[in-house]
């Protein structure tokens, strides 16, 4: 059995050859499926509060932005010469 990734390439690619008048029938059709599928679709999975208590509250973003920027301009500088 296919997996799904193959399943959706193989459908999207079946749907760039149809003409467009045709995908408003598509979409409904999905549509339709969907209907009848208990769970409505993929549950939304969130990810809040993963990386909590991991010591990343303690690192100052901007500082470290910074710092990147600055070392990027010498290396885009010593690139230039």
């Amino acid at each position: 059995m296919q997996n799904t990734g193959v399943k959706l390439a193989e459908i999207k690619r079946k749907l760039s050859r149809l003409p467009g008048s045709k995908l408003d029938e598509v979409n409904n059709f999905v549509g339709f499926l969907l209907s009848r599928n208990k769970e409505e679709g993929r549950k939304n999975i969130h990810m809040r509060g993963i990386w909590a208590g991991k010591g990343f509250e303690k690192i100052d973003v901007r500082k470290e932005i910074k710092s990147l920027r600055k070392d990027i301009s010498k290396s885009i500088l010593k690139k230039g010469k």
